[in-house]
């Protein structure tokens, strides 16, 4: 049998703004869902090596 779980924010993406998103709602007492594709934190920029060009 799965477990039901109860969140009151999920984000999606754990680039900047989904993680600094999830970060904000976890100091106001929410329980927080952070979903991303990869198991690694901070999105696709810091892992690839892609350079803001702005």
């Amino acid at each position: 049998m799965q477990e039901i779980h109860h969140y009151d924010i999920v984000v999606i993406g754990s680039g900047p703004a989904g993680e600094k998103a999830a970060l904000q709602a976890s100091k106001l007492k929410k329980q927080v869902a952070l979903i991303d594709k990869s198991p690694h934190l901070g999105g696709a920029s810091l892992h690839t090596g892609t350079i803001p060009s702005k």
